[in-house]
């Protein structure tokens, strides 16, 4: 029932001679020296080391079984994506289930905690004050280095083209720490950038770096709050009790003509799609949402936004599931992605640049129209 599976890869339709010829260099086994770093690609430890991300999604089970403790209250959902009801089992992790949608191949959580219940979560949960204390901290500027300024630069080359030369106005949905917002100031692009953050304490943060924040979640989101030309929603939609009022909050936040540029995780990527519920990016109650590249077509479409792009520029697939072979050597992958392993670097950061360009990588970004 998965959109991926090595054969599809190989098949004529799918490019088997760019695959063939692009990744030849391959069976050296998987050596120190293939590890290096390739010039300005980021690595999973650069933004998520082992040790801490370990810690957090220890923290994580352990949140997540108090909140099962109060699971006679679920909810159960159709598709967040497609609204189908029609969807089978997938697999229990942490004692959630996830299901699979039948119409559009999305991975979700149902049923699923209450948007009370996950607001409970969030406030009180010792994996959300660790990220907050801990692994933030250590990795902000890592962070900043390889996500908020790459990001920056791409909201400044799409706010340059949409400009009439007018003064612009930015909301950042999920504002966090700022950093974003830091990155966008530098760049001096927009007259006037905003935050949504529903978090108390990083609202505060915010703040104090001399942002305007409006303290609610995007589905409170009222027309009279922001009348923004851009709205950025990084990493949120997978998090979210209702991907489409959710959107549909985010496109009150926006004029008529402006857009919503956001990110999130992708069930049809290749590492989710091999390591699946062994994947540390399938982890509930936090990742509830794991959309497929169609469900989030059909999801911009029933929110009202007209799609204005979709693309998958993910760097990481390939490197986190070598990183999970090296840290579980019992680890049963099929014997396709065992061969892109044991290519050399610039093997495996080809089969990346693959994923990417047929939309295969589970990094989704989405730019939108309202």
């Amino acid at each position: 029932m998965r959109i991926f599976n090595a054969a599809n890869l190989l098949s004529p339709r799918a490019g088997c001679r760019y695959v063939i010829l692009a990744f030849g260099r391959c069976g050296r086994g998987i050596a120190a020296e293939h590890r290096r770093k390739a010039p300005n690609q980021m690595k999973e430890a650069e933004i998520r080391p082992r040790e801490l991300f370990d810690r957090y999604l220890l923290l994580s089970s352990q949140d997540a079984q108090a909140l099962l403790s109060a699971r006679a209250g679920f909810i159960d959902v159709p598709c967040p994506a497609c609204a189908s009801p029609d969807a089978i089992p997938a697999f229990k992790k942490q004692g959630f289930n996830y299901v699979l949608c039948r119409a559009c191949a999305s991975l979700y959580v149902s049923p699923r905690p209450t948007p009370e219940q996950l607001l409970s979560f969030y406030r009180d949960g010792e994996a959300v004050k660790f990220w907050s204390s801990e692994f933030f901290r250590q990795t902000a500027e890592a962070r900043r280095e390889k996500m908020f300024r790459p990001r920056a630069q791409l909201i400044s080359k799409l706010a340059g083209r949409a400009s009439s030369g007018a003064p612009q106005t930015l909301v950042d949905i999920g504002a966090g720490y700022g950093l974003f917002l830091e990155e966008m100031k530098k760049l001096d692009v927009f007259h006037t950038l905003v935050g949504l953050e529903p978090g108390p304490d990083m609202a505060d943060i915010c703040r104090a770096r001399g942002f305007r924040i409006i303290q609610k979640v995007a589905e409170n989101a009222a027309v009279d709050d922001c009348s923004a030309d851009f709205a950025t929603a990084f990493e949120v939609l997978e998090h979210v009790f209702d991907p489409l009022l959710f959107l549909s909050g985010a496109r009150r936040l926006l004029r008529p003509g402006g857009q919503l540029i956001f990110t999130t995780l992708a069930a049809s990527g290749f590492d989710i799609q091999v390591l699946w519920d062994r994947s540390k990016s399938v982890y509930p109650p936090h990742h509830l949402n794991l959309l497929s590249a169609v469900g989030i077509e059909m999801l911009v479409a029933r929110a009202g936004f007209s799609l204005l792009e979709l693309s998958t520029p993910g760097e990481l697939d390939v490197d986190i599931v070598a990183n999970m072979a090296d840290q579980d050597k019992n680890l049963p992958l099929p014997r396709f992605v065992s061969q892109i392993l044991a290519c050399d670097e610039d093997g495996r950061r080809q089969f990346q640049s693959f994923l990417t360009h047929n939309r295969l990588s589970s990094h989704i970004r989405v730019v939108a129209g309202a």
